[in-house]
């Protein structure tokens, strides 16, 4: 995997620090990658959301067509 460096502000940091000493996260490590992950995941919604108005796509069809997709 690869490895990134980034600079982090003292307010988030210390956010970070109280989650993993509350026992939330094992380390700080892992609570980055948590939020990268979940930021990444919300951008992709967004992304996705609009592609189906730009199409014209309701979310009842692209369910439809999900549940089919999974018989």
């Amino acid at each position: 995997m690869p490895r990134v460096s980034a600079q982090i502000p003292d307010d988030i940091y210390g956010r970070i620090d109280e989650e993993v000493k509350l026992g939330i996260f094992q380390n700080t490590s892992e609570a980055i990658n948590a939020a990268l992950k979940k930021t990444y995941a919300g951008k992709s919604r967004a992304y996705l959301r609009w592609l189906m108005k730009k199409e014209g796509i309701s979310e009842e069809s692209m369910l439809k067509e999900l549940n089919a997709l999974r018989k």
